[in-house]
């Protein structure tokens, strides 16, 4: 394709009836994708972040009741052990898309599986801090390996003409499975010790059986995903595959917005899973609060407000994306969240303004929505035989902004003020926003251009 303006302005492309319809219509996949691919893939989509957040949730057994690490040590244990896993999925991920271009999906998609229960297996077993950093690096090969494919199987399984919706349903199901995780996985260190057994070996047995979970799903996955995603090309050099994918941006201008938007998407989450709660305890502190004052009102909002809105308005932006322009569907998305998050950047107190309800909510249907509307627009732009390569380098741009983010959101908060990081991506947001707002308006002089007038 050449360099310049795209001009596809009809994002609903045209519809191959060979492939099977789920909801009258609603959702219509590639030809060759069975109703046990599908599930199988949705299946997958809810797991993926079921497994791939338990080990935020259980990480402080292991330091405090297994490794006894003293208190004061934990946090910089944690941010040290969190950022060379961040190095590993960087370094893997635009390889890992290039090698499914090459081997197929399903086959990394259920090694990945395998690699992060095999990793959740030996993890408590550390006996110092080196095996712990060397258990993680297997862990994070499994969390390289996961979301890429995720992505390009999410993208493979959909006809473009349902494209938005199909990427909806799939954020919903992403929702899922962190709500499943937080009230099934992230409890059994609980149950453990109500059953009498010690505080590490509770642990110990909760990882296990997170480890033996993720096994048996990859052989789910292994089995029910469909055989014939991956390039038509086999022969093709994974380097080159990967070249592709990195330079797929400099030819074409959607990619690189849909690149630049994964580094403000993965932002955005991250920020909110890191600082929401730390913002309310800090500033509650302040106010003489106690602690379960502080989560009465923090719980809700974020667990109601933002997660309940955000799997609410899933759905709907897909249904936008299907009916408008994806480009002005980025411009949509991206509106929603820099209102969201510049809200929450210029609320003062969070116990005392009327606006962090509604912030929360916008916030929420903003956070997904860029989900959806970037998800959408790559997956329009993605060439089949490069797909996987594309899809890793998206995903890697994410990891760089979870990086980038997390890094410099955790300096504003401790220098500037405590919900500095969120008007950080408010104007990180802004900035994709304004950037979509340019691409529509140069398509649509470009498409105005290319009309011929009418005779005379």
């Amino acid at each position: 394709m050449a360099a310049g303006v795209i001009l596809s302005g009809n994002p609903a492309a045209p519809i191959d009836r060979a492939g099977i319809n789920w909801l009258w219509g609603t959702y219509w996949f590639t030809p060759g994708m069975t109703n046990l691919n599908v599930m199988t893939c949705l299946f997958a989509v809810g797991a993926s972040l079921a497994l791939m957040t338990f080990m935020n949730f259980v990480q402080p057994y292991v330091l405090s009741d297994i490794l006894q690490i003293p208190q004061n040590e934990q946090g910089r244990l944690t941010g040290s052990l969190a950022a060379m896993q961040e190095v590993v999925v960087i370094c893997m991920m635009g390889f890992v898309g290039a090698w499914s271009d090459k081997v197929g999906r399903r086959t990394i998609f259920a090694a990945g599986f395998a690699i992060l229960g095999v990793g959740y297996i030996i993890y408590p077993l550390a006996d110092n801090v080196l095996q712990l950093y060397i258990y993680r690096i297997l862990f994070a090969v499994g969390t390289a390996m996961i979301p890429v494919m995720m992505s390009a199987c999410i993208q493979d399984y959909s006809q473009d003409a349902s494209r938005g919706k199909w990427v909806g349903l799939t954020s919903v199901f992403n929702g899922l499975g962190v709500v499943a995780m937080s009230l099934g996985f992230a409890r059994m260190p609980s149950w453990f010790e109500a059953a009498g057994y010690m505080k590490s070996d509770a642990a110990i047995y909760s990882f296990w059986v997170v480890g033996a979970a993720a096994l048996v799903f990859a052989a789910i996955i292994f089995m029910g995903l469909a055989k014939i995603t991956g390039a038509p090309k086999p022969r093709e050099p994974i380097l080159k595959l990967f070249r592709e994918g990195m330079g797929f941006a400099w030819i074409n201008q959607r990619a690189a917005l849909s690149y630049y938007s994964a580094v403000a998407t993965r932002g955005d989450v991250v920020i909110v899973g890191t600082f929401f709660s730390a913002w309310f305890v800090a500033v509650g502190k302040a106010d003489g609060l106690a602690m379960k004052d502080i989560f009465k009102l923090s719980g809700p909002l974020f667990g109601i407000a933002i997660q309940g809105s955000a799997l609410i308005f899933a759905a709907v932006m897909g249904w936008i994306c299907d009916r408008v322009n994806r480009v002005t569907g980025m411009i949509i998305a991206f509106t929603l969240s820099t209102i969201g998050y510049g809200a929450m950047g210029l609320i003062g107190d969070p116990f005392k303004s009327f606006w962090i309800i509604p912030a929360c909510i916008i916030l929420g249907c903003g956070e997904t929505a860029n989900v959806v509307a970037g998800g959408a627009l790559i997956g329009q732009e993605a060439p089949g035989r490069i797909r996987g390569s594309v899809m890793g380098t998206f995903n890697l741009c994410g990891a760089v902004g979870i990086a980038l983010c997390v890094g410099i959101g955790g300096y504003a908060f401790d220098h500037f003020a405590f919900n500095a990081p969120f008007l950080m991506m408010g104007i990180i947001n802004a900035s994709v926003l304004l950037w979509a707002i340019w691409l529509r308006l140069r398509e649509s002089r470009a498409e105005a251009a290319s009309v011929p007038l009418p005779a005379q």
